[in-house]
């Protein structure tokens, strides 16, 4: 009894971090996620401390993450009247108590459940080797991602010095309890290619349709990762290799984008009869039934870029003008209405445009794939090929299609800051909302309990 006990206390685990105790110090052991001498001993104990440390994923890429994003970035607008943290992010001035404290932290706890696992996988019985292979490469999968997540929002971006040598924040590669200074960015990003890297090698091709991690995941997450470190010659390689695994196929109805997870690679899900949600944070988005969305599109980016290409089904399917020609007229998004969701943490239609952007800076152009990219997008966004880029369209041209279209694909999941980021830090003149893609507001600053004699915060606009 007393071993289920600290089972379930593992899975509740980020109520326990919201206190004023920094994250990197919680003492596993105190806090019962390091548990008794009986209490992970079989695979099935191991197992579901994995599973605890997929539950939390939503945490941050269940829409927190994404919605950070957009609101640092170009294309939404906040709704007047919001009190929230929001209203920070929106501003660009976050502070050590006005932050997005809910990223950090449960990006941080899916790393110490991640280590957790890492730890114990020699110490249970009755585990097969290739059971503790999986085991390995989906912990260190899910550690990967959770410091990537971290180091997009709370640091500026690869590239932002010749060495990157700019302060990243903490690797955690184990569980005990430490103070620690912030790695540098160089240093973050090794680290994620390593455990990417080594998941690669070690997951299967498939694992339970794809809510579990395999192989293709984790080719898919290298292809962001080396895409934001300006590494288009290997991103291009990653995206590729997904693509032409045939795993994964386009969605073709735009209504129901979030419930056709074909496109997955790796998804979040929710399950309707056991009331499990995933995606909530996605509902400041909403606009079905009572729910008026806090987070709406940008008026211009509705005129300029969505309602731009005649005909595009994505204008008519994801969008809704509410009170036209009102004072309080705004557009919301209905692509996230879904009151149980399925969120594709990464999914073909994303790395297919990022090959297609890399086959266009990579060392040796590939235009010819990169077109193809493009068109196949247009062709499902159009119903047909009248948008089709020619053949002899210049590398600019297709260059900025590949750019609009990705924008337009991925509007209010936050990629585009962080590609407008990577583009700056690249050479690029980019300003986003008015300021440089370097300017101090544009990194979240860290709650201040985690700032001590070791840890610096980030610096705070004037």
């Amino acid at each position: 009894m007393m071993k289920k006990i600290y089972i379930i206390l593992i899975l509740f685990i980020g109520v326990l971090f919201s206190g004023c105790e920094s994250v990197l110090e919680i003492n596993p052991e105190d806090e019962g996620v390091v548990l008794e001498d009986d209490a992970i001993k079989t695979q099935q104990d191991l197992q579901e401390l994995l599973n605890a440390a997929y539950d939390v994923v939503n945490g941050f890429y269940g829409g927190h993450f994404q919605r950070t994003s957009e609101l640092l970035g170009e294309n939404v607008v906040l709704k007047d009247g919001i009190t929230d943290e929001m209203v920070n992010i929106y501003k660009r001035y976050t502070t050590g108590y006005f932050t997005d404290n809910e990223t950090y932290e449960q990006a941080y706890i899916c790393i110490l459940r991640s280590n957790l696992v890492l730890e114990n996988i020699d110490q249970v019985s009755g585990m097969t080797s290739d059971d503790a292979t999986r085991m390995e490469g989906e912990a260190k999968f899910l550690r990967a991602i959770a410091h990537f997540a971290a180091v997009r929002l709370f640091a500026q971006p690869y590239g932002y010095t010749t060495n990157n040598d700019h302060l990243g924040i903490v690797i955690k590669t184990n569980s005990k309890v430490e103070l620690l200074a912030r790695n540098t960015v160089a240093e973050v990003y090794q680290q994620i290619l390593s455990d990417l890297t080594d998941a690669e090698s070690t997951l299967p091709s498939d694992n339970s349709d794809f809510v579990y991690a395999t192989k293709w995941a984790a080719k898919a997450a290298l292809a962001q990762v080396y895409f934001q470190m300006h590494d288009y010659d290997n991103a291009y390689t990653k995206a590729g290799e997904v693509i032409n695994s045939g795993a994964f196929t386009f969605v073709t109805d735009f209504k129901n984008y979030t419930s056709d997870t074909s496109e997955s690679i790796f998804k979040l899900v929710s399950d309707e009869t056991s009331g499990k949600k995933v995606g909530s944070d996605f509902d400041v988005y909403r606009c079905d039934g009572t729910n008026i969305p806090n987070i709406r599109l940008d008026p211009d980016v509705y005129e300029d870029v969505i309602s731009a290409g005649t005909g595009d089904l994505r204008a008519s399917s994801w969008y809704e003008v509410f009170n036209a020609g009102a004072t309080n007229e705004y557009i919301a998004f209905t692509r996230f209405n879904d009151e149980y969701k399925t969120v594709p943490v990464l999914r073909l239609t994303e790395i297919k445009l990022l090959r297609a952007e890399a086959a266009m800076l990579k060392s040796a152009t590939d235009k010819s794939t990169a077109i193809q990219d493009v068109n196949d997008i247009r062709e499902r966004a159009y119903a047909g090929a009248s948008k089709n880029l020619a053949e002899t369209a210049s590398d600019e041209a297709v260059l900025n299609a590949v750019r609009t279209e990705r924008r337009l694909e991925l509007m209010g999941e936050g990629y585009y800051l962080h590609d407008l980021k990577r583009r700056g830090a690249g050479g690029e003149d980019i300003t986003i909302r008015g300021v440089k893609w370097d300017y101090v507001g544009l990194v979240i600053q860290f709650g201040a309990s985690e700032v001590n004699e070791l840890f610096v915060a980030n610096p705070e606009p004037n």
